[in-house]
């Protein structure tokens, strides 16, 4: 897990000095060192520096293109592991963040083939050989999460790529100057030039509570989707953007509740098995939930009897869990290290906020930055339940959904509903719930789930310079749709992977990434194993729903071990109990921006519009 930074410019050459800071900006992802290659396209001239010493090269006076890398030494520590790497024949070079977890394997199989390794076991030599060998076929074969680029010296071009479902995100500029990308925004930003908000992304943000790809916050800079990968042709100044995996979309009713079962038993235990490959220590998170209780579980079947788990108690208030995070902990006879997250904690806002490149609407940050400052000071790997929900319909609103949309398909077909909120709307009546009785009337599955499940009222307060028309013909919704109306899902499914193809990369698994990196810790999210998300999704609805309980095949798996009341008590979310906490003396500082008509953000909101909705 690291950090990595590119820039190739197409009619002048670069500052090194200016890159190797703009690659220090990245250096909490990668605090056990750094290399940077540096060269001229046109002549093939290049060098490669590992922490200040060359190692392929010397100095050189003119260079177009610049690739640096931040180290987070997981796996082979050897210093003869660090990046930028090259290929034996010299043509392929590469940056990488993450972690191929089938790199055994894979070594196994290219050294059949005749490949040669100058590491001990490094994966990312791995991964390099693997594209030399079968070029872009290759990522059929990775099991991991990543972003990583490829130069081609030979054909002065490069491939950048990014995991199935996003745990790595990747930033990306193409300009008639040159192309960049990197881990983070910061390093693709000058102080010098500043950017434009982006209005899409505003828009999406207002709307969803983040920034999904392909926007970032600023105009220019786009993020790479999930599953895809980019070739830039340097020659020519092109990208083209590839996706290389998706979900396909059929259900299998052929087997039992047992053989469900089975199966997702069988796969869970693997994706934990091939997490735990480290050569340092690893921990976990738990949180009494159905999901990290189950990683807890894997981990005690198919690793070592104890290691440290860390959870987070949110005390005298309705949202402590403190009683089943002991329970499964003591169940497994783990090492329990327990945080007390309260009002104190609000203190830490302002540097939250710095750890995200955009705007962000996260709900646990706080428990979830305290826990991975606690666990950063043992452990430099941490396994966490990230995606359970997602891909096994844990989510309620599934459920509630299924029910409401039923209703609201009902009243679509009769007119008088629809007539009376739009003649509503054009006399004049524009209060909260005539709009979005009227947004929803009118919009079709994936409109209709956002209306009911967002704040979408939150759209209405940008200025008008700032909106768009329609918000959902833009991405994410338009690409997701189409592959929901394609793929023929069932209404459950379409939702889950709405969320799978939005909300897990763009929010959960952005939030995960970057306060893991930020205090130097790898998060793998066992559940994120694409062969395990491709067998959830295989699953029928009513597999995983079925007399109001959800997420029913993993739940029989922890019924082995807990009695009912663990495991189908009411689902409550990992989450700050912020509306406990808003009445607190220390939550005036969390609110400092929006009671300030001078701030920033209301040169794109409107303030009386944000306080008559939110008096």
């Amino acid at each position: 897990m690291c950090g990595i930074y590119g820039k190739f410019l197409f009619n002048e050459y670069l500052d090194i000095e200016s890159s190797c800071n703009a690659l220090s900006q990245l250096t909490h992802r990668g605090p056990d060192g750094y290399g940077y290659e540096v060269g001229a396209i046109a002549n093939n001239d290049y060098y490669i520096n590992h922490n200040g010493k060359y190692v392929v090269g010397n100095d050189i006076l003119e260079s177009d293109y610049f690739l640096g890398h931040r180290r987070l030494s997981i796996v082979d520590l050897n210093d003869n592991a660090f990046q930028p790497m090259e290929t034996q024949d010299k043509r392929y070079s590469i940056i990488f963040n993450g972690e191929i977890f089938n790199y055994i394997e894979l070594r196994k199989e290219l050294t059949e083939l005749g490949c040669q390794f100058s590491t001990d076991h490094s994966d990312t030599e791995v991964l390099l050989n693997a594209y030399a060998t079968w070029k872009e076929d290759c990522f059929k074969k990775l099991r991991g999460m990543f972003a990583f680029a490829i130069f081609d010296r030979q054909n002065s071009s490069l491939i950048l790529a990014r995991d199935r479902i996003g745990q790595k995100t990747l930033y990306y500029d193409l300009s008639d100057s040159g192309f960049s990308f990197s881990s983070e925004l910061p390093p693709l930003l000058n102080k010098n030039s500043p950017r434009k908000l982006s209005k899409e992304a505003i828009n999406n943000y207002m709307l969803l509570g983040y920034v999904p790809h392909p926007y970032s916050i600023f105009e220019g800079i786009n993020k790479l989707p999930p599953a895809s990968y980019a070739l830039i042709d340097l020659n020519s100044k092109k990208i083209d953007i590839e996706e290389y995996w998706d979900i396909d979309g059929v259900i299998d009713n052929g087997k039992t509740d047992e053989e469900y079962l089975n199966l997702v038993n069988e796969a869970l235990s693997e994706s934990v098995e091939l997490r735990l490959r480290a050569d340092v220590s690893i921990g976990a998170f738990i949180s009494g939930g159905t999901d990290s209780t189950l990683i807890i579980k894997k981990m005690k079947e198919v690793g070592k009897d104890k290691y440290d788990v860390y959870g987070a108690d949110f005390p005298d208030t309705d949202r402590s869990e403190k009683k089943y995070i002991v329970e499964a902990s003591d169940t497994y006879s783990q090492n329990l290290h327990l945080s007390s997250i309260d009002t104190s904690h609000i203190k830490n806002t302002d540097s939250i906020i710095s750890i995200f490149d955009e705007p962000f609407d996260g709900a646990s940050s706080i428990a979830v930055h305290e826990l991975f400052k606690t666990a950063a000071k043992s452990h430099k790997v941490i396994l966490t339940g990230d995606g359970g929900d997602e891909l096994f319909a844990g989510y309620l609103r599934y459920q509630d959904f299924k029910q409401r949309y039923k209703r609201i398909r009902l009243l679509k077909n009769m007119i008088l509903p629809s007539l009376f909120a739009k003649l509503a709307l054009k006399m004049g009546i524009k209060n909260r719930k005539m709009s979005k009785i009227y947004s929803v009337l009118k919009g079709d599955l994936l409109t209709t789930y956002a209306h009911i499940n967002t704040e979408l009222d939150l759209t209405n307060i940008i200025k008008p310079a700032f909106r768009v028309d329609d918000i959902f013909n833009l991405e994410p919704f338009s690409s997701t749709r189409s592959k929901i109306c394609r793929k023929k899902l069932p209404l459950i499914k379409s939702l889950q992977y709405w969320e799978l193809k939005t909300i897990l990369p763009g929010r959960m698994l952005y939030k995960v990434d970057r306060f893991s990196m930020f205090h130097g810790v790898e998060a793998r999210s066992p559940f994120m194993d694409h062969k395990l998300v491709e067998k959830a999704f295989s699953i029928p609805d009513e597999v995983n729903i079925s007399n109001g309980k959800s997420k029913r095949i993993l739940k029989k798996i922890l019924e082995q071990d807990f009695d009912s009341s663990f495991v189908y008590r009411k689902k409550q979310g990992f989450g700050n109990p912020l509306s406990s906490w808003f009445y607190s003396p220390n939550s005036k500082e969390m609110f400092s921006e929006l009671l300030n008509r001078n701030s920033l953000i209301f040169k794109y909101l409107d303030y009386d519009g944000l306080h008559d909705t939110f008096p």
